[in-house]
């Protein structure tokens, strides 16, 4: 039992990261756009004879517009409370509110030379099971998955969590944030005995960990994402590569709690 509790993923180290993404909301808001596409469903309200740059502007300047389409021919705007699949149509634009914090961009992710090419594959793999047509998507918009998902992860049902954001992910897969919410709330899963869990969970956690890495570009969040890799590996028992991982983390933020793990670690394996 005390094996476990040594091997389980820090609890401290989980609330340090969640804190940090407790503060979405007082985040910058911007616009993403797509052409020939709309977001259905999901209306606020609708404003005609506008221009784009106007509907751009009523939905930064409405903390309930989460969306919108915009058709170019009618210049009619629907603003959207949530939005869900992007669907095409010809002629209209579709935009999604993005936050954005205030840490600068670092620029993409080096290599990971202790991350295996085969490992790289399997998070690959990962990422297409949960974006393959054939998976189930959800009927709710990306703002309710992540709320159910936040609450779930508070009262402390963590496979619930698991859950809602493997269905987020599979509307918005290139959004790191996801993916390190995915890794967190995966390692504080408990697996279930007798099942195939104990052997896939570690490895879905590392793979949504280095998912996130490829796609976070701030230190803080980069940070957290090898921090993540370094506890999936270390239940993995890669250990050596599980070191490298909170070594990298370390390098760009002195997480205390990282420090933690890395030195409990090195403790547990004998490492000098």
């Amino acid at each position: 039992m005390a094996m476990r509790a040594a091997r389980g993923f820090s609890f401290l180290l989980l609330v340090f990261f969640a804190l940090g993404g407790a503060a979405l909301a007082a985040e910058a808001r911007r616009i993403v756009t797509t052409d020939n596409s709309d977001y259905f469903g999901f209306d606020l309200r609708s404003e005609q004879n506008v221009s784009l740059d106007q509907c751009k502007t009523m939905c930064l300047g409405d903390t309930a517009c989460r969306a919108f389409t915009y058709n170019t021919k009618a210049k009619w705007c629907f603003l959207k409370s949530d939005y869900n699949q992007l669907k095409s149509f010809t002629g209209a634009v579709a935009g999604k509110i993005t936050n954005v914090d205030g840490d600068p961009d670092i620029g993409a992710p080096p290599a990971l030379a202790f991350f295996p090419n085969w490992m790289a594959d399997q998070a690959q793999q990962f990422r297409n099971k949960l974006t393959d047509p054939a998976y189930d998507k959800p009927t709710e918009g990306l703002a309710a998955q992540q709320a159910a998902a936040e609450q779930a992860s508070l009262t402390g049902d963590h496979r619930l969590a698991m859950q809602k954001y493997q269905a987020a992910i599979s509307v918005l897969p290139d959004d790191g944030a996801l993916w390190l919410a995915l890794a967190r709330e995966i390692l504080a899963v408990e697996p279930a005995s007798n099942t195939t869990e104990p052997a896939t969970f570690p490895m879905n956690a590392t793979s949504a960990a280095f998912n996130a890495y490829k796609l976070v570009r701030t230190a803080k969040t980069r940070a957290e994402a090898l921090a993540l890799l370094g506890a999936g590996l270390d239940k993995r028992d890669l250990y050596r590569p599980s070191l490298q991982a909170y070594e990298a983390s370390l390098a760009l933020v002195n997480s205390p709690a990282v420090q933690a793990d890395y030195a409990d670690l090195k403790a547990r394996k004998g490492f000098r």
